[in-house]
């Protein structure tokens, strides 16, 4: 199945596994970059009569499956996007408002693409890592055009980089994560470019590094690794080339691919979850203090709010599963139980208002012959009402395998495992209404199975990318997420990604083409593609 990645505005907070696939949302050893768990019963017993997992007497309960997103697509910053062409080592920089293009040569081989923030009117700025020359290149595009490179060496096996939210510091690193296997050397070697001073700063960090978040006043990076997380002050940068590593558990022999960590920027904690262990670990950053909160079951997923005042552990049970709602920073309670009657919750997925909660599953504990039904075929919706939760349950008619949450916390789009029985449109995703008292679920069938999401930072529209080269299926489904009405974008090539501009406010979709296309969709339904870049043309279609 081609793995699903939705797109919208990032969190205030970040949750990775250590082992060797990123989680998301609460998912386990193999899916996507957020996620959380929930607790089960108060005295560790299920209301069915067993051990409180769900699944039987000892075991605990399975692993929810994530996916995990590809971010090497073109990137949009201020009117402009940046599109890198490895085979000619060069980037395409599109002026979204005329279709004007000016192609550039970078170092070799480029490959991702990363917006600097902070850059004035429309113009706009990236940072590319070219890894055939273990270099990065800094564009700067004028709000008129022309396009200036500067180029920086950096850490030899490098896949991936991560830029402060300020725009002010950039990270090169290889992510356990990334599509290519560390060559000789070592993937605990990093590089930090000081973006205005246009110095860079070399430094070792723990075994396999995954991630890079950034506090908020931008004082200070973690980066989440198999050992720990490395502390980085920004006032220190050039000083220490091993900075401080504290541990997430307290046994440090733990096995790397059975913890999940989520950073907590806004209330500088790290959060660990241990698969089939009953606790929650929690460290302090910088300090490294470290606090285990003990809970009454197993918990399957982590969540945090983005607003990072709260956390959501779920805890399934086959005759009925609760979810934990943790105060952050820690308060008096430690947490509260919320019960899910009668069904089996293994995820959790927090709305961006922190009001509201998807609860579901994407595995089915349960043996074939087992008078109970299959999880995935429910999902329950959580509303805030004071300080409990107002809980609805809707049926679906196939199971589920994702699920996002608009920006808006208004809407969100259910992805739907295959079904063999609805030849020729066997796939198939759901539209989400969270608002009204009775939600709203309408179903979408398709040819090929949903790809990359995007939803616009207002909420407002969505694009689900179609692809399936067997049957030549090329398409993009543009929802209107006001009245939930799907149109159908034929592409003249397989899609690999979309995007956003917020300037022009026009969503892209780069497509697998020779010479490079892609084509843009404007807040009226108007269509552009831009095809030949490559080659350095301005062929459009």
């Amino acid at each position: 199945m081609t793995p699903l990645r939705f797109a919208w505005t990032l969190p205030l907070c970040l949750v990775v596994s250590l082992a060797g696939c990123a989680m998301d949302s609460g998912s386990y050893g193999g899916g996507d970059t957020e996620g959380g768990w929930d607790s089960g019963d108060s005295n560790g017993l299920g209301t069915d009569g067993t051990d409180g997992t769900g699944t039987g007497a000892g075991e605990p309960p399975p692993p929810e499956t994530e996916d995990d997103g590809d971010f090497r697509v073109p990137k949009a910053s201020g009117k402009y996007v940046y599109s890198a062409s490895e085979s000619t080592d060069s980037v395409a920089v599109i002026d979204t408002a005329n279709l004007a293009i000016d192609v550039v040569e970078v170092g070799q081989g480029p490959t991702v693409v990363e917006p600097i923030p902070g850059q004035p009117g429309d113009a706009g700025s990236v940072v590319v890592l070219d890894q055939g020359s273990n270099d990065i290149a800094i564009l700067r595009t004028g709000q008129t055009g022309g396009t200036t490179v500067e180029i920086h060496k950096v850490t030899p096996g490098a896949n991936n980089l991560a830029v402060s939210p300020g725009g002010n510091y950039v990270f090169v690193y290889h992510d356990v994560d990334g599509p290519e296997q560390q060559g000789p050397g070592s993937d605990q070697e990093l590089t930090v470019l000081d973006v205005a001073a246009g110095l860079t700063h070399r430094m070792t960090v723990g075994a396999h590094p995954r991630d890079v978040v950034f506090a908020p006043d931008e004082t200070t990076a973690w980066i989440v690794t198999a050992a720990g997380v490395n502390v980085i002050s920004f006032a220190a940068l050039g000083e220490v080339g091993k900075p401080p590593l504290l541990p997430v558990v307290k046994d440090p022999g733990v096995d790397p691919a059975r913890v999940e960590v989520q950073i907590v920027a806004a209330e500088r904690l790290a959060l660990a979850r241990v698969d089939g262990e009953p606790w929650l670990a929690i460290t302090q950053l910088p300090g490294g203090e470290l606090t285990v909160l003990d809970l009454p079951g197993v918990p399957t997923d982590l969540d945090v709010a983005p607003t990072g005042d709260f956390a959501v552990l779920t805890l399934p049970e086959a005759g009925g599963s609760r979810f934990l709602e943790v105060p952050l920073p820690l308060g008096p309670g430690e947490f509260v139980a919320h019960d899910v009657p009668g069904e089996y919750v293994g995820l959790a997925s927090v709305a961006g208002s922190g009001d509201t909660l998807l609860l579901y599953a994407t595995v089915d504990p349960f043996p074939a012959d087992s008078p109970q039904p299959d999880p995935r075929q429910r999902i329950t919706l959580a509303r805030r009402d004071g300080d409990a939760w107002d809980l609805v349950t809707l049926f679906v008619e196939v199971p589920l395998v994702s699920a996002g949450l608009a920006p808006d916390s208004r809407s969100a789009i259910l992805v739907h495992d295959l079904d063999p029985a609805a030849q020729p449109a066997a796939w198939s995703y759901s539209l989400f209404d969270l608002t009204p008292a009775y939600p709203l679920l309408k179903r979408q069938t398709t040819l090929a199975p949903p790809g990359p999401i995007l939803f616009t930072p207002e909420g407002d529209r969505a694009a689900v990318l179609l692809r399936d080269d067997a049957t030549a299926v090329r398409k993009v489904d543009l929802v209107n997420l006001d009245n939930f009405i799907v149109k159908p974008l034929l592409l003249g090539s397989p899609p690999e990604g979309a995007g956003y501009v917020d300037s022009t406010q026009k969503v892209f979709v780069s497509q697998a083409h020779p010479t490079g296309r892609i084509t843009f969709i404007g807040p009226d339904g108007d269509v552009q593609t831009v095809t030949g870049y490559v080659l350095n043309d301005s062929v459009k279609d």
